[in-house]
């Protein structure tokens, strides 16, 4: 096979060492405002260089390179407070609540979890311990992008609520993922992955795949996990805003491709080869993927394969496709159904997006028309992550892509180009976001009443009330989106877009 021809401009990049950082530097970038790329910390091209100039430091930028220091500084202590509340609340859990963990201690019935099995759950699964499908007829009636006869992805539930249920599931280990796979959706579990990032020497990124049916399967589902909450890398990776340009396809969040298996930062042309040989025991996320995906369509020839995550898990799955262009691998993404995402942040500036919307969407074998959409991605009210990395500052010139399927409540769904707020920090929105979070917390306390299934516990009525101190937070939690799949009643604005949109 002749090998792949790029495009030139490939050695483009920003990278913030954020392990690099000094407190003096910081105080710095606010009061002393010098050239931000001539800081220690920050490696830059040539290029980048002559196009930014004598660029300094917005406060957003001095925001980030803040959030960056103090992640690395508590990286140990809140991964190590992560297990103890983890095991605490599968101790609880497993053994009925306090008083019943009082008497099985009394009575020589204490249950010790062991994490890694099918019932030890993570933060994520205590917040919201839903995992069966919904089967409800006042649920978005069709998947978006789907004609509304179609067949949707699970048979009599709602398209969308397979996508957030694979999202918010992919938290969990490999046992609970297997076991609710097989055992509550009664679908085939293919593979688990949990893949290695060369760069942070740690296996980083973990998905799962898994099929509707086990022989000539409807659909192919990939779910990246997202964003841990007591996991200080990942948080670092959604606030850092280095890019690596891809040549005409724009550039690209150095920190989620690294994730992704990215295997040189500052040169995407050695950064994606076509193939590598892992090192034994550390597969690489897109490699991985990708080959199991190539088996699975020659099992499956009518498959559609669907790409999901939540929050940096849907930065993965909407980058995913962007590397199978780029390897031209039009065999899968000519069977690609579409990429649905929860909370995702900001992947890419405006080339890469136009790139997406245009190259990317009408590939492979047998793409649909152009002005059919193939990138979904919901943001719930204000949650702050789909808000960043910022796009209006020099440093931050990201942009989303697909269309924003945006829950105005648990009850209102509407499809637009951009969410409100686009950046967060608009004072204008300091009130309704506010009132959002009391809102949020009211009726998390009680809808319980009313609708049974949707009662929530103390831990999450407490995370909720951390909305009413950094609002946006909160609203970044699985559960709202489950919630607002669940209880949108029309999805009229979401079809008339799209009727619209073939209009054009």
């Amino acid at each position: 096979m002749a090998p792949l021809s790029f495009p030139a401009g490939s050695s483009e990049y920003l990278i913030v060492r954020h392990e690099k950082v000094r407190w003096i530097d910081l105080l710095s970038l606010l009061i002393l405002r010098r050239n931000f790329l001539d800081y220690h910390f920050v490696e830059s091209s040539m290029g980048t260089r002559l196009e930014l100039g004598n660029a300094k430091a917005t406060w957003p930028v001095s925001l980030s390179i803040f959030l960056l220091k103090l992640l690395s500084l508590i990286k140990v202590p809140m991964e190590k407070f992560g297990l103890l509340f983890e095991f605490t609340c599968n101790l609880f859990g497993l053994n009925g609540g306090f008083f019943g963990l009082i008497k099985n201690i009394f009575t020589g019935k204490l249950v010790i979890p062991v994490p890694g099995t099918a019932d030890y759950k993570t933060a994520i699964g205590f917040l919201d311990d839903r995992v069966t499908l919904y089967k409800d007829s006042r649920l978005l009636p069709y998947f978006p992008g789907a004609p509304p006869t179609g067949k949707s992805l699970a048979g009599d539930t709602t398209g969308l609520d397979l996508p957030i249920m694979a999202s918010k599931v992919a938290y969990e280990n490999q046992a609970f993922i297997m076991k609710t796979v097989l055992t509550n959706w009664k679908m085939t579990f293919v593979q688990h992955f949990s893949c290695w990032n060369k760069f942070m020497n740690d296996y980083t990124t973990q998905a799962f795949v898994f099929c509707d049916k086990p022989l000539n399967a409807d659909y192919i589902v990939v779910a990246f996990r997202g964003t841990e909450p007591f996991n200080a890398l990942d948080w670092s990776t959604d606030v850092d805003f280095s890019w690596l340009s891809m040549g005409k396809m724009g550039r690209v969040h150095v920190g989620f491709m690294k994730a992704l298996g990215l295997q040189d930062e500052k040169d995407y042309v050695k950064g994606w080869p076509k193939s590598i040989l892992p090192e034994i025991g550390k597969p690489t996320a897109y490699y991985a993927i990708r080959d199991t995906l190539k088996k699975l369509v020659l099992l499956h020839p009518n498959a559609r394969i669907v790409v999901t995550g939540h929050s940096l898990g849907g930065a993965l799955a909407a980058i995913f496709p962007a590397i199978l262009k780029l390897h031209e691998e039009t065999a899968l993404l000519g069977r690609l159904y579409g990429v649905y995402t929860f909370g995702q942040p900001r992947v890419g500036d405006e080339a890469f997006a136009n790139y997406m919307a245009n190259e990317v969407a009408t590939a492979g074998g047998s793409p649909k028309s152009p002005k059919e959409e193939k990138f979904f991605r919901a943001v719930y009210r204000f949650d702050l992550v789909p808000r960043v990395p910022c796009d209006n500052f020099l440093l931050f010139e990201y942009k989303h892509f697909g269309t924003c399927i945006y829950f105005k409540s648990w009850y209102e769904v509407e499809a637009m180009e951009e969410e409100p707020n686009p950046n967060y920090f608009d004072i204008k929105y300091v009130v309704p976001m506010y009132w959002n979070a009391w809102v949020d917390l009211y009726r998390g306390m009680t809808i319980g009443f009313k609708e049974k299934e949707f009662k929530e516990g103390l831990l999450s009525i407490g995370f909720r009330a951390i909305g009413l101190i950094v609002p946006g937070l909160a609203s970044h939690s699985p559960r709202d989106y489950v919630n607002s799949t669940r209880l949108a009643k029309d999805a009229s604005s979401v079809s008339e877009y799209h009727y619209e949109e073939e209009m054009v």
